[in-house]
């Protein structure tokens, strides 16, 4: 079984972290695999919604393999195969997979079906929507083993969350269950652990009747206006929704509205 499934549903891709005998740890067949399905999510235009998500009722993600992909950092292993070769090949595939290069403007909802601890609490900050079973719990512990949540905690964690939460999570490498999750906003919402799949189909299938052009607008203009001043946060919100006013989709939407039918969206 490959360490990353990947499925299309009409118009949502599955992402599955497929490594539940190892905790869900990212070793170099799931970066790799998991640096393609976002091309993939990003390049086909029939996929509009794309849901990140585990096997296994225990992990959804336990961070990189520490036994594997960490020494290949580090310099301490030597490649043992063509895909070990292929993680080093590209310097800058942990930023890929993360999204903190080549972002994926689609909508991401995270079914966090277990725990999401370093790496896999990173990844979910890549996601828009965030839907975590009852039974899970978040964490960055690599203070704790003298490394740091290099995967874009320490920048996106301040900006998600208030200050004061983000810094507890980012220095004491304690844990957190799903609860207090989404009190302090890190997960949208918690939902009992048997139910979570149907929930995170439910709000894809929600989403991917909307525009696709107009959420990934909405997503884009978000994402590359969140540290710009007003001015020019505003400038990118007006240029995009210019853009969107001229799409046939537009079009379509209103004039759905007007005859009270669902409407038929193309993406143009």
């Amino acid at each position: 079984m490959a360490a990353v499934a990947f499925k299309k549903e009409g118009h949502i891709a599955w992402v599955t972290i497929n490594r539940p005998e190892a905790k869900n740890t990212l070793d170099a067949e799931a970066f790799v695999k998991l640096k393609e399905a976002w091309d993939q999510v990003r390049e086909d235009d029939e996929i509009r919604v794309a849901i990140l998500t585990a096997e296994g009722d225990e992990d959804f993600c336990c961070g990189g393999d520490l036994s594997g992909v960490i020494p290949l950092w580090m310099g301490t292993k030597q490649p043992e195969n063509e895909i070990e070769e292929k993680l080093l090949a590209d310097p800058h595939t942990v930023d890929k997979v993360m999204l903190k290069a080549e972002p994926v403007y689609k909508p991401i909802i995270a079914a966090i079906n277990g725990r999401a601890l370093g790496g896999g609490c990173e990844i979910l900050q890549a996601t828009d929507i965030r839907i975590a079973a009852d039974t899970a719990t978040f964490g960055l512990p690599e203070p704790k083993r003298g490394i740091v949540p290099g995967g874009g905690s320490m920048v996106r964690l301040v900006r998600q969350l208030p200050y004061a939460h983000a810094m507890k999570l980012l220095l004491t490498g304690e844990p957190v269950d799903a609860d207090t999750a989404q009190q302090i906003g890190l997960i949208s919402e918690v939902c009992p652990a048997a139910e979570l799949q149907d929930r995170a189909r439910a709000l894809a299938e929600q989403l991917a009747q909307n525009a696709p052009l107009a959420l990934q607008a909405i997503k884009r203009t978000a994402l590359e206006s969140y540290t710009d001043d007003w001015s020019a946060a505003f400038e990118k919100e007006t240029h995009e929704s210019a853009m969107i006013m001229m799409s046939k989709d537009a079009r379509e939407g209103t004039k759905a509205f007007k005859e009270k039918r669902q409407p038929e969206f193309t993406a143009a």
